[in-house]
């Protein structure tokens, strides 16, 4: 489903992504965790070239790039195989909530108006937001744009939905309806990324953890083993600095 091979990003002199390989099977949900400067949040942009990696392959869904040689097809191809669902919402300003879930249903698939606002209405009573269809982001809560942003993501039926940090813009009273959302979507057999540093919230939803260090994938296991039973000193560092921290 998802497979990436060899996958190096640097920024000037600084390596961000050290040769990265990874595995995602449809339906899985993933949990990226690690410190800051790790390289998570790359590695995520670098999924549908956000940022654009010096080398290796990606492959998603039906798309297979070479990052090396790949042109503007193999570009608008793989970035149709994810959404994402950013830390700061991207929501368009002038836009309604309805207007910001429908916009790419209606320019880039060239669905009709009716269509889309059908999809779009369904997305947004399923996220909560039946009551807001017509408001714009100005008029929402932090939580309630970042819904938007969820039912925007679903709309455009990805293979995988990539989602970068999505509570970390949040203030602590929409943290938990953010996170009840994104579980529900797991339920359904969705495939999901997430950049997280909600701890708790990883154990609970991915069937699968990674933990990043220094532009490296330092460890891989199921949740409970990861968070209960880390093998790697760097793991377990990582996750005494945050006990001592709460």
């Amino acid at each position: 489903m998802i497979s990436v091979k060899n996958l190096k990003k640097s920024f000037g002199k600084n390596t961000v992504l050290n040769g990265v390989d990874l595995h995602v099977d449809r339906g899985d949900v993933l949990a990226i965790i690690g410190p800051s400067g790790s390289g998570k949040s790359t590695l995520l942009r670098c999924l549908n070239l956000l940022e654009v990696p010096e080398e290796g392959t990606i492959h998603i869904g039906e798309t297979n790039v070479d990052v090396a040689k790949m042109g503007r097809k193999e570009v608008h191809n793989l970035r149709q195989e994810t959404a994402m669902v950013f830390q700061n919402y991207n929501l368009f300003k002038n836009k309604t909530a309805l207007q910001n879930v429908t916009e790419a249903l209606i320019v880039a698939k060239k669905m009709s108006k009716q269509e889309a606002e059908k999809i779009g209405k369904e997305l947004l009573i399923k996220v909560g937001l039946e009551d807001k269809f017509h408001q714009y982001p100005s008029t929402l809560s932090g939580g309630q744009q970042q819904r938007v942003g969820i039912a925007r993501a679903l709309a455009v039926n990805p293979n995988a939905i990539l989602f970068d940090e999505p509570t970390s813009a949040l203030d602590p009273e929409w943290v938990s309806e953010v996170l009840q959302v994104i579980k529900d979507i797991a339920k359904q057999n969705t495939t999901m990324i997430i950049v997280t540093h909600e701890m708790k919230f990883a154990e609970e939803v991915a069937n699968r953890v990674i933990f990043m260090a220094d532009g490296n994938i330092v460890e891989e296991n199921d949740p409970k083993e990861l968070f209960h039973h880390p093998q790697n000193p760097r793991t377990k560092q990582f996750l005494k600095t945050l006990e001592r921290d709460e």
